[in-house]
This record gives structure tokens, C-alpha cells and sequence, in this order.
């Protein structure tokens, strides 16, 4: 035996092949018996395999046709992959900028599974700090960042999410139905930001915008957080703009072209 075979666990090893092969196939779907077949093991081992996958999202199964597809799991990991190649690096600047503009903390937030997760922030000026550290995961259906990744996500991941979400209360504010929920992330994408109007921390406001790769992905959400006694009308306004403006830049660091996607 091989050396390196030593550290081979086969049954992952299995599994590993049935996904490459579904992802490198001309075919939509597959079933564990043609696989089984294929791999020359037995077709209720095969079967689990599956059945485990699909638990964890990897693969879905059509009972019209007993076979099995890649699932979201790969949509999300890819945009995951996507979110982390050099955006922490060109997001520093626009991020350092934000908070010493505003005097306010600024954040860089992106997808992570099922929730969103802080990967960078800095802070302002002001005595006064609203800030969450680096690593923090927050729910996607509050705050100002993880409502703008949610809400412009493909259709397909966002509704599967919001179907998995149980929507517990942080305060009076929190959006705890599904309907409004869908509302909510229908006029985000319509006015281009996100608001978080005490819906995740009584005496905290946050305004986030979409961050976007070179194909119009949505990547990450950049947001900057402010406590009650600076959020006067004219103050939200000046803060929708800045962070608004800062994700657009950072957009454009990462090959954004926005006239390529809004049709002009």
C-alpha cells in the first residue's frame, strides 16, 4: 500500500468522487445506482452517501426521478471563496476612510454559511464606540450589512435561507415575520442600502451598502454604526451617502463595472 494511502478515510474519499463527478458531468443529476455502478461499490452504501449529503444541503433530491443534484451548499462555499480572495486586503483603505470620515466604526461583513460574519472593522474618532469585534456572526434577517447580503443574493439562496430562518427578537425593532422580512429585503434592493434602526441593539443605528465582484456577485456588505444621540435626520442622510459611496468604491477595486449591469 501506498503511503499516503494510509491517511485516506474511503467512505469520504467516495463521497468526494461522486461530487466531482456531478460537477464535471454534462448530466443535471445523477443516481447513487449508476454511481455505485460506476465506482464499482455497493449501491446502499452509495445510497447513504447521498442521503448524508443531502442533509447537509450539498446535494437535492427529485423524487419525480429518484436522482440527485449539487445543492446550495456549493453556491454559498463558492461565494464564501469569492468574498475572501484579496477583498480584505482592498477593502482596508475604503474601510480606514468610512471611520475617519464619520468618526463612527465601519465594518466589512460577508456571507458564512447561514449567517454573516465581521472580517474587518475600524473605528472613528468619536468617544462614543458602537463596534462588534472581528469574528462576531450575526443574523442575517437584522442588521444593516447582513440585510444588504441577503437581500441581494441570487433569489434562490435568499428564499431557501429565509426558509430555514427561525426569526428570534433582539429588540422591539427585530423583523420577526417571514412576509416582512421579504418586504424589507425587496426595498433594500430597490433603494440600493440597508438601515438598522435599533433591530439588533437598542441605541445603536447602522447604514450598509452591497459590495460587488467584477460579475455583479454580492460579496460582502459594508456598513458603519452610530449610537442614537448622533443619528439626527441630516446625520442618516450624510450616513446613507458615505457608506453608499465607499461600497461602490470598493465595488470598483474588485472590477466592478456598474454601467455593465444596470443597462447603461
Amino acid at each position: 500500500m501506498p503511503e499516503d494511502d494510509r491517511y485516506v478515510i474511503e467512505i469520504l474519499d467516495v463521497a468526494l468522487n461522486a461530487i466531482d463527478t456531478m460537477a464535471t458531468s454534462s448530466d443535471e443529476s445523477h443516481s447513487p445506482s449508476s454511481l455505485a455502478k460506476q465506482f464499482e461499490i455497493n449501491r446502499s452504501r452509495m445510497f447513504r452517501i447521498f442521503k448524508t449529503l443531502e442533509r447537509r444541503d450539498f446535494v437535492t433530491y427529485d423524487p419525480k426521478t429518484e436522482t440527485y443534484r449539487l445543492g446550495l451548499k456549493f453556491l454559498e462555499i463558492a461565494q464564501n471563496i469569492r468574498s475572501r480572495l484579496n477583498l480584505r486586503s482592498e477593502a482596508e483603505e475604503v474601510l480606514k476612510e468610512l471611520a475617519a470620515g464619520t468618526g463612527d466604526c465601519s465594518y466589512l461583513i460577508i456571507l458564512s454559511g447561514n449567517s454573516a460574519i465581521v472580517v474587518d472593522r475600524y473605528s472613528g474618532d468619536n468617544m462614543l464606540q458602537l463596534s462588534a469585534p472581528i469574528g462576531s456572526r450575526l443574523p442575517l434577517y437584522t442588521g444593516a450589512a447582513p440585510k444588504v447580503i441577503l437581500a441581494f443574493m441570487p433569489e434562490e439562496q435568499r428564499e431557501h435561507l429565509i426558509s430555514e430562518m427561525k426569526l428570534s427578537s433582539f429588540t422591539p425593532n427585530t423583523i420577526i415575520d417571514k412576509d416582512t422580512l421579504r418586504k424589507t429585503l425587496a426595498e433594500i434592493r430597490q433603494q440600493g442600502y440597508a438601515v438598522d434602526e435599533q433591530d439588533f441593539e437598542v441605541g445603536a443605528y447602522a447604514f450598509g451598502a452591497p459590495v460587488f465582484d467584477h460579475e455583479g456577485n454580492i460579496v460582502a456588505g459594508i456598513s458603519i454604526t452610530t449610537p442614537t444621540a448622533r443619528c439626527s435626520l441630516k446625520r442618516r442622510k450624510e450616513l446613507i451617502r458615505v457608506v453608499r459611496a465607499s461600497a461602490h468604491k470598493l465595488s470598483e477595486k474588485l472590477g466592478y463595472q456598474s454601467n455593465r449591469f444596470n443597462g447603461n
